[in-house]
């Protein structure tokens, strides 16, 4: 596989220019094709599975005046400007009022602080409570604050599974904006859900969930995300073992969940002890600064304690292994058109259009859109739906 930093170096050699300046605007040229490309067609290898849980639609709370922060029995928190009333069997908190409209400031999925207008919510400036209040409090979100944020790389949904207990419910989406709104005309909290809602990169489902921490199962299309991250390679890798998906690292190799969606390989090498399979797996979840979860099982033989071995992790393009280089490609040839030189311009050019002629036939892509191309575009569209003029 070709991580950033691979595609950055080598479109350095092509270009025979290491310079700074050179390779950030081949970084600009690499990622507009990234782009470009993935955009041509229904991509069978941008769709992936993401997990998100529920949140209970009330919970009761506890707050704490020394720090203004309340915390809930259950994950209710979704996001900064969630709109809530509050309650209390006895005594509300001082500064705090039943029947008031607050909104939440995020903390964690059940820790938050309140702010009296959504604008103080986003500043972070949160209402003063000075004491705990009496009795038990209860804090309710808003009938239509129904949403909650989408998996950060998801850019289209196309199809939603909770699983409630023992049960698997498939909801439809709903059909528009205005049938969306008009199930909310009133509250209605059920764990069989049977429409799922989408909007500003948020995602709703009707009836609201009673229940928080179910599985709600998303199956989308990846955004194509920016390629810019350099190759980590702090610390090693203490333990993995053969058909386990956990990584052990050790020597403060300072993982953070930033990395997930990124891949990992570790280094073979003439030391057995210490000589990993070579093979690039993606990381689905990083459980501590030392451990990552794997998304396929360890294939190589078992590292034990104390193994130290040399390891990278890199960012990768969308694109399936052997067209990764694609963009790359596409930079060198835009470098040599700038500097005129025809004769490479002709070999990239050459080597670009089969490469993505190559990843068409491979992936069979039911596109038969027809594309009229005058010859003068940088860049390469399907080059076998392409009439030249």
């Amino acid at each position: 596989m070709r991580s950033y930093t691979l595609l950055r170096n080598t479109y350095g050699v092509d270009t025979r220019n290491s310079g700074a300046t050179n390779l950030t605007q081949g970084d600009e040229w690499i990622n507009d094709f990234h782009r470009k490309l993935l955009s041509l067609a229904d991509w069978p290898f941008l769709h992936r599975k993401r997990i998100i849980t529920s949140v209970a639609p009330s919970s009761t709370f506890t707050a704490v005046a020394a720090t203004d922060l309340c915390t809930a029995a259950t994950a209710i928190v979704i996001e900064t400007g969630i709109e809530v009333t509050v309650s209390s069997g006895t005594t509300l908190p001082a500064g705090l009022s039943a029947s008031t409209r607050y909104f939440m400031i995020y903390q964690s999925s059940t820790t938050f602080q309140l702010a009296t207008t959504y604008a103080n919510a986003l500043a972070g400036t949160e209402i003063d409570i000075t004491d705990a209040g009496t009795g038990t409090h209860t804090v309710t979100l808003a009938v239509h604050d129904n949403l909650q944020p989408l998996p950060y790389d998801i850019d289209l949904v196309e199809s939603v599974t909770v699983v409630s207990g023992s049960t698997r419910y498939v909801p439809v989406p709903a059909p528009s904006k205005k049938f969306w709104d008009e199930l909310h005309y009133t509250s209605y909290n059920s764990d069989t859900p049977q429409y799922w809602w989408v909007e500003n990169g948020r995602i709703g489902l009707w009836p609201r969930h009673t229940t928080a921490g179910e599985v709600i199962i998303i199956f989308g299309k990846l955004r194509v995300p920016e390629l810019n991250i350099a190759d980590y390679t702090t610390g090693n890798i203490d333990i993995v073992t053969n058909g386990s998906l956990e990584v052990t690292g050790a020597g403060s190799p300072g993982w953070t969940t930033p990395m997930v969606g990124r891949w990992l390989r570790v280094t073979h090498s003439n030391t057995a002890a210490s000589s990993g399979d070579h093979e690039w797996y993606e990381i689905v979840a990083v459980e501590s600064a030392t451990v990552l979860t794997l998304g396929r099982p360890y294939g190589g033989r078992t590292l034990a304690t104390g193994a130290a071995a040399a390891y990278i992790i890199g960012q990768m393009p969308l694109l399936p292994e052997a067209y990764q280089n694609l963009p790359e490609i596409y930079g060198a040839m835009r470098y040599w058109i700038k500097e005129s030189d025809a004769a490479r311009v002709k070999d990239f050019r050459d080597l670009l259009t089969t490469g993505v002629s190559d990843l068409f036939k491979a992936y069979s892509i039911n596109d038969t859109s027809l594309i009229v191309d005058d010859g003068e575009e940088d860049f390469i569209i399907n080059p076998n739906l392409t009439v030249q003029l």
